[in-house]
């Protein structure tokens, strides 16, 4: 196409257009504007968000073409790249694998869509609905006729303006009820979908960990939806409650600091970092015969409030404060050494507490026993107020439930513990307090 061509050529001509009105405009202009203008604004550049989508899957199409075409010997390559989505990447951001998703997407809308481009286009709708609507239309049973696939279509395309992504995937799952004749069909054509969906989840799951060398590891994982439901439901159930402690607030009688941090992301990893703790370990199957439970090897004088530091099973060092909290835990096997390599306290099943005073501990303390902790039961962990391996004892009159972060607390901080003799509730003094504290939630 020659220069006078492209200066007629309405694309070239209407992104010639664009970029300059956008550069025209400094981004600090918005702050004039209203909050109502503002995000009707938003939405109004969703919208043109989603007609350039349009624009480029087309340009993506048009590029694929000549790059198969090029392949067979037909025409000369359209870019440097092995592929069009390296071909566009290349071009701009270094973005190999969006390049690549637009690319598909593009080829999907076109194959399997008659209405949903134009729908892309004119900016009605959003380019990861254009995206989901496709998928959805390529999964329609075989069956199927022409009229209605379109009929899905528009059904879809109508519901995606009113229905979030989510939920809009969840109608895409039974879209096949715009044609069936009964339930029972719509309901084998969702749970197919839903079958080949799980399937591919279980090809994509993965977990995989590195230690950062810090004292931290860091991951990354890919579950089914399912599981990943799960896992999300429980973190937030641990993450929700407000763990208190620090120095007693004189006015109104509460502790001061707050858990472990103060983000989402932060409760969440503390929350997931206790799911850990929790694991059944005794369980869990043997790998080659060795155990799943982990092994805390800590000094006498360590447990009993010493400063040397302690090892798990696999060499990992923690601190004196960290191994004595674990060695309550009957996830964590504590194996006592005094100053000899043979052990004076294997744990046993016997230093635990059974579900027995278990059940009776949660019943007279009712969730954490720190004072101001609003954690419930489920979500703590029996701690001896006098070692076991001193005390010999697993008694509820020498047990306490604390969760997670006052476990780390009693444990660092050398929190003093004790059974009120008049009415048996668990209180707490702290370092450099003289003044016994207990969590004064309400026990029926």
């Amino acid at each position: 196409m020659s220069v006078a061509a492209l200066d007629t050529h309405p694309v070239p001509s209407c992104v010639r257009s664009a970029r300059e009105s956008f550069s025209a405009v400094p981004t600090s202009a918005w702050d004039g504007l209203e909050t109502g203008e503002v995000r009707r604004l938003v939405g109004e550049l969703s919208r043109l968000e989603s007609q350039v989508a349009a624009h480029k899957m087309a340009a993506a199409r048009v590029l694929e073409k000549a790059r198969k075409a090029a392949a067979n010997g037909d025409g000369p390559r359209p870019g440097t790249g092995t592929s069009t989505g390296a071909t566009i990447s290349f071009d701009f951001g270094g973005d190999r694998s969006g390049a690549d998703a637009l690319v598909n997407t593009a080829q999907r809308i076109e194959e399997q869509t008659t209405l949903t481009e134009n729908a892309l286009a004119s900016g009605v709708i959003s380019s990861k609905q254009a995206d989901l609507i496709s998928r959805a239309l390529a999964k329609l049973p075989d069956d199927v006729t022409a009229e209605q696939r379109e009929r899905c279509e528009e059904t879809l395309l109508t519901d995606a303006q009113k229905l979030t992504l989510k939920d809009l995937r969840r109608r895409a799952a039974r879209i096949t009820e715009t044609y069936r004749k009964t339930t029972d069909e719509v309901d084998a054509d969702e749970d197919e979908i839903l079958r080949r969906r799980e399937d591919e989840a279980r090809k994509k799951t993965s977990f995989s960990m590195w230690d950062n060398n810090d004292g931290t590891v860091t991951g990354r994982f890919t579950l089914p939806e399912a599981q990943g439901a799960m896992l999300k439901t429980a973190l937030d159930a641990l993450a929700a409650p407000h763990q208190k402690v620090g120095t007693v607030n004189a006015a109104t009688g509460e502790m001061d600091e707050i858990g472990f941090g103060q983000t989402y992301p932060q409760r969440l990893g503390h929350a997931f970092a206790t799911l850990v703790e929790h694991l059944p370990a005794d369980s869990l199957p043997s790998n080659g015969g060795v155990s799943a439970v982990v092994t805390v090897n800590l000094d006498l004088d360590t447990l009993v409030g010493g400063v040397k530091a302690a090892g798990l099973s696999d060499g990992t060092r923690i601190s004196a404060g960290e191994a004595r909290r674990l060695a309550c835990s009957a996830q964590i096997v504590p194996m006592v050494l005094n100053g000899t390599s043979l052990p004076i306290d294997l744990g046993s099943a016997n230093r635990y507490f059974n579900r027995s005073s278990r059940r009776a501990m949660e019943k007279r303390d009712g969730g954490c026993t720190a004072p101001g902790c609003d954690r419930d039961s489920r979500w703590t962990e029996a701690h001896h107020l006098n070692p076991y391996a001193i005390s010999k004892t697993t008694d509820i009159r020498d047990g306490a439930l604390l969760c997670s972060f006052h476990h780390h607390r009693v444990h660092d901080q050398q929190w003093s513990g004790r059974i009120n003799p008049d009415d048996g509730h668990v209180e707490w003094k702290l370092p450099g307090s003289d003044t016994w504290h207990r969590n004064t939630r309400w026990r029926p």
